[in-house]
C-alpha cells in the first residue's frame, strides 16, 4: 500500500484538481484546421525541364521560393505522343494518360457547337464534351460536398481540361474578356463583370515590352531574324495604341500571365477559397510562354526576359494568396503541359540538327488523289507527326485502310527528318522496345481510327512552313518538363527521379488522404508522400 501523502503536499494537489475542474467549464481553444487550406494546380504552358536550371541564379520570386522549398523534378515527362496543350493538360490532374482521358490532339480537344460563349450569341463555345474519367476534382467533391473550386487560364483548353467534366466556375479569355460557355453557366458572376469593368487589358495600349534587367545579364542574342517570322525580332517590342489591337496581340506578351494571375486572386478572394476547414481548388494555366516561345523560341532573350517577370509576378502572387487564406499553408503543384523545341535554324548555329518535316503537304496531296472517290479532299488529317481520319468511309469507298496505312507510312517514312513510322498493325508490336513507340501507344485510344504515326529525329519538328518555333514530338526537348510540389510536409529538395505528370493526381490525393476513383496511369511519387 502506498503510504498517504505529506500534508505539505494537499494543498498544491487539490489547487491542481480545483484548477482543472475551472478549465473544464472553459470552452477548449479552437486548433487551427489541419492541413492545407488551398490546393494548387499551376501550370506554365510551354515550360521546358531545364528553364528552372538554367536561369536558376536570377530568380528572386517564385520561382526562387520554389526552388528553395519545394520538391523539385526536373526530369518531369510529359510522357506520351502528340505533346500540345490539350493532351497534356488532361493529364495533370486526371492521373491518366490520353489514350484514357480521350484527349489526344488541340483539333480535337474543346471545341462544341453544341453550347455558346457567355454573352456572345451565336458563338462556338467549348467544353469538355470529349474528356473521359473522373479528376482530382472529382475525388475531392466526392468526399467533400462543400468543396469548391475556380480555373482560369488564358486557353480554354487549359482552364477546363485540368478539371475534367467538373461543372463550376471556368473562365478563359476569348478576344480580350474572361468568359465561360453554356455548358458551365448562362451569366458571368458579380465579380468578373466587377473584374472586367477595370479594363486592365485596354490600359497597356502602347506599352513596350523592354527587358527588364540591364542587357549584359542576358547572354542571348537579340537579332535573330528567324525569330518571328522574320518580323519584330529585336526589343523593345511595343503593343499597340489601339485598345481592341491590344486585346487582339496581349496573349504573345508577359502582361498576359500578369492579368491571368490577377484575375484568380480576385476570383478567389471573392469566391472565399479557403476559408473552409477542408481544402478548396484553384486550377490556374499561364499561356504567354508558349505564344512567346513559338514567336522567339526557347533560346531567345524573349523567353528569357518573360521567365524573369514571370517569377516576380508568381512571387506577388504566392504572398497574396497565402494573405487571403489567413496565412494558413496551400500545397501546390506546378508542371507545363508540354516543352519546345529550338528553332531549327538556331540549333544549326549551334552544330546540332535541326530541320522541319512538312507531313501537310504529303496529307494535302493525298487527299485530293482520294477526292475523286470521296467527294471531300478532307478526310485525312494529321497533327504532330499523325495521319488520322474515317477509316469507315474510305472503306465503304472501296478504299482499305490497311493499304491505306501501309502506303503512307512508307511515304513518310523516306522523308527528311523522319526516324520510324508505324501503322496500327505495327505499333503495339514496336512498343515493346521502343520508348517512342510506347509514347505513342499513351495517346492513342484503342478505337481512334489514325493511319501513320511517326517519331521525329532530335532537333526536327512538324512544321510546313518556316517563322516559328513548335513542340509535339516525341523527343526529349517536348517531353521533358519540371515537376515542383511545395506545401505543408513537402521535403525541399533537388530529386533525380523520373516521374510523370500522370503522377501528380495521385500524388496530391495521397497528401490529401482523398481516395482515388477508377484506374489509374499514374502512381504516387514516393518521394513527396512518404
Amino acid at each position: 500500500m502506498r503510504p498517504p501523502l505529506p500534508r505539505r503536499t494537499l494543498l498544491p494537489v487539490i489547487w491542481v484538481t480545483f484548477a482543472a475542474g475551472l478549465l473544464a467549464l472553459r470552452p477548449a481553444p479552437v486548433a487551427p484546421p489541419a492541413g492545407p487550406a488551398l490546393v494548387v494546380m499551376l501550370t506554365v504552358d510551354q515550360m521546358r525541364g531545364d528553364y528552372l536550371a538554367r536561369f536558376q541564379g536570377q530568380w528572386r520570386g517564385g520561382f526562387r521560393r520554389l526552388l528553395d522549398a519545394g520538391a523539385v523534378f526536373p526530369n518531369g515527362l510529359q510522357d506520351h505522343a502528340i505533346t500540345e496543350t490539350a493532351p497534356g493538360h488532361s493529364t495533370l490532374l486526371s492521373g491518366r494518360d490520353p489514350a484514357h482521358t480521350g484527349i489526344i490532339v488541340n483539333s480535337l480537344g474543346v471545341q462544341d457547337s453544341s453550347v455558346e460563349l457567355v454573352g456572345m450569341p451565336g458563338s462556338r463555345g467549348a467544353s469538355p464534351h470529349r474528356f473521359q474519367g473522373t479528376t482530382l476534382v472529382d475525388w475531392m467533391q466526392r468526399r467533400d460536398p462543400g468543396f469548391r473550386f475556380l480555373a482560369v487560364s488564358d486557353k480554354d483548353r487549359a482552364a477546363m481540361l485540368p478539371v475534367g467534366r467538373a461543372r463550376g466556375p471556368v473562365f478563359w479569355d476569348v478576344g480580350g474578356t474572361f468568359t465561360t460557355s453554356t455548358y458551365y453557366s448562362d451569366t458571368l458572376p458579380a465579380w468578373l463583370r466587377a473584374w472586367q469593368a477595370r479594363r486592365g487589358a485596354a490600359r497597356l495600349a502602347g506599352t513596350s515590352w523592354t527587358l527588364l534587367r540591364p542587357e549584359s545579364e542576358y547572354p542571348e542574342a537579340d537579332a535573330q531574324p528567324w525569330e518571328h517570322d522574320g518580323a519584330d525580332y529585336v526589343f523593345p517590342h511595343r503593343l499597340p495604341d489601339d485598345s481592341l489591337k491590344v486585346a487582339q496581340q496581349l496573349a504573345s506578351y508577359p502582361w498576359m500571365d500578369s492579368l491571368t494571375l490577377d484575375l484568380a486572386l480576385d476570383g478567389a478572394r471573392a469566391m472565399g477559397l479557403g476559408q473552409r476547414a477542408t481544402p478548396d481548388m484553384l486550377v490556374i494555366g499561364l499561356s504567354a510562354t508558349d505564344y512567346i516561345g513559338h514567336r522567339y523560341g526557347p533560346d531567345s532573350r524573349e523567353i528569357h526576359d518573360h521567365l524573369l517577370r514571370l517569377d516576380l509576378w508568381l512571387g506577388t502572387f504566392l504572398d497574396s494568396l497565402r494573405t487571403q487564406v489567413g496565412g494558413r499553408p496551400i500545397l501546390l503543384a506546378l508542371s507545363a503541359d508540354h516543352g519546345v523545341t529550338s528553332f531549327p535554324e538556331f540549333a544549326r548555329t549551334q552544330g546540332r540538327p535541326g530541320g522541319r518535316i512538312g507531313l501537310g503537304a504529303l496529307v494535302r496531296e493525298v487527299n485530293r488523289a482520294l477526292a475523286s472517290r470521296l467527294q471531300d479532299s478532307t478526310v485525312l488529317e494529321e497533327s504532330s507527326g499523325l495521319i488520322f481520319g474515317d477509316r469507315a468511309r474510305l472503306r465503304a469507298a472501296g478504299v482499305s485502310p490497311e493499304s491505306l496505312a501501309t502506303a503512307l507510312a512508307a511515304r513518310v517514312w523516306r522523308m527528311p527528318g523522319v526516324q520510324n513510322a508505324w501503322t496500327p498493325a505495327t505499333l503495339e508490336g514496336a512498343a515493346v522496345s521502343d520508348l517512342h513507340a510506347r509514347r505513342w501507344v499513351r495517346l492513342l485510344p484503342p478505337k481512334f481510327a489514325w493511319f501513320v504515326a511517326a517519331q521525329a529525329k532530335p532537333g526536327y519538328i512538324w512544321a510546313d512552313g518556316p517563322g516559328y518555333a513548335t513542340h509535339g514530338t516525341t523527343n526529349p526537348d517536348d517531353v521533358n518538363v519540371p515537376l515542383v510540389f511545395y506545401g505543408p510536409g513537402i521535403r525541399p529538395g533537388v530529386y533525380p527521379d523520373t516521374v510523370r505528370t500522370v503522377d501528380i493526381a495521385p500524388t496530391l490525393a495521397r497528401l490529401l488522404r482523398v481516395p482515388a476513383q477508377g484506374k489509374l496511369d499514374g502512381r504516387p511519387i514516393r518521394r513527396v508522400t512518404d
